[in-house]
């Protein structure tokens, strides 16, 4: 039986960050980045906030990366404050990174100066901001690539990682959190981290605020000021709507685990299959995130349910069936139910010959459908991407 203490530190801290972390995805400046609907100037203003944070994150953690807990996870590979000065070269000149910090980042930078005293503190600034744009960074970067009118990676060097030995960078984030996972954290020291991590939270979305208010109130164009508010507008209505409907009801088709795992992906013209609950759904559609090579592969032929709920890339929670899940899992687990019926529709089985700890009837309602702007926020100025970003990569595709 896995107890809710018996994760990994990565997949504690992601589970109680996730409301966090949604509401930057569904940020109104994050949308016109997801739409290429973002205005250059207020682009620029992002990226001269987070390149005062990565030069004052990466200064901070030079200084203790040879000892526990940085020295756990520190990677010259990953830094990022000569990306961001490219960047800048590209959208606002060369001397666009000497501006005085803006007041939302002062008060970041003075938060971070201040945590960088407990080598505990500095990690939860390092965890959420290298993992953000590593999960994130190849779809982003697409996204402003395509803004900018470039070939990427020009432009979006931010997003762009020089991994070696062609790691993936899916695969990289799951280095990364394994790497943490192994670090001695007294619970006492998770919940300061924790709460730690939620300032950073607050921080990020007052700097998207001053962002956004930039394309909303200087020089952004009628056509751009349109798109992003027909976004904002969408996603008001949306929420509207209510929350998502019941899970549909399974098809009768009966499928043992054995079964289930021929439908990997290893072998063409099989259906890729994957159980969630105890549901199995028909993901052949998405190949590219279930097939070989993508980083939902792990998933194809398995049951992920107890990974979905505690946030987990981790193979070896793969067909778990006996385990413990908080409050805040079981909403996850909903909503991700939800996920997967609206896009891969009703399930066309069940799982004959394993029964899960917990039912239907022990999740709360779903609330949100994860990833619902990209899949369903189109209109003619811009369409929504051909995939949803990959969620635990940062969760941190």
């Amino acid at each position: 039986n896995l107890s809710a203490d018996a994760r990994g530190h990565s997949s504690w801290f992601l589970t109680r960050t996730n409301k966090e972390h949604q509401a930057t995805m569904d940020h109104p400046f994050m949308k016109t980045i997801y739409a290429q609907t973002f205005d250059k100037e207020a682009y620029a203003q992002y990226l001269v906030g987070q390149l005062h944070v990565f030069q004052a994150l990466e200064a901070a953690c030079e200084g203790c990366c040879s000892s526990l807990p940085l020295s756990a996870v520190y990677d010259k590979v990953l830094l990022r404050r000569e990306a961001l000065e490219k960047d800048l070269l590209f959208w606002d000149g060369q001397q666009a990174w000497s501006k005085t910090p803006s007041a939302s980042t002062a008060r970041y930078l003075q938060q971070l100066h201040e945590d960088s005293q407990d080598p505990w503190m500095l990690l939860c600034h390092h965890f959420l901001q290298y993992n953000a744009v590593l999960s994130g960074g190849q779809f982003l970067g697409r996204m402003v690539s395509g803004k900018a009118g470039s070939t990427h990676p020009e432009g979006a060097e931010f997003y762009s990682f020089h991994l070696a030995d062609g790691e993936a960078p899916h695969a990289r984030v799951q280095r990364y959190l394994e790497a943490v996972d192994r670090l001695d954290i007294p619970d006492s020291k998770r919940g300061q981290m924790l709460d730690c991590m939620r300032k950073v939270y607050q921080f990020l979305l007052e700097m998207f605020d001053e962002a956004y208010a930039v394309a909303k109130v200087e020089g952004v164009s009628f056509a751009e000021s349109k798109a992003a508010s027909a976004k904002a507008d969408a996603g008001a209505k949306k929420a509207a709507k209510g929350p998502p409907p019941p899970p549909m009801p399974a098809a009768d088709k009966a499928f043992t685990a054995s079964e289930l795992k021929k439908h990997n992906g290893s072998k063409a013209g099989i259906p890729i299959l994957t159980s969630v609950l105890g549901r199995v759904y028909d993901v052949t559609p998405a190949k590219d995130l279930f097939g070989k090579g993508g980083p939902y592969e792990m998933f194809a032929g398995r049951d992920g349910t107890y990974n979905l709920a505690v946030m987990s890339l981790q193979a070896k929670t793969l067909d778990v069936f006996d385990y413990e899940l908080e409050e805040e899992e079981k909403e996850a687990l909903a909503d991700w139910l939800a996920y997967f019926d609206k896009r891969y529709d009703r399930p066309i089985g069940v799982l004959s010959d394993r029964e899960h700890s917990y039912g239907l009837d022990d999740l709360p309602r779903a609330t949100k459908i994860p990833f619902e702007f990209d899949e369903d926020d189109e209109d003619d100025s811009a369409k929504a991407p051909e995939k949803p970003p990959a969620y635990f990569d940062k969760r941190y595709d």
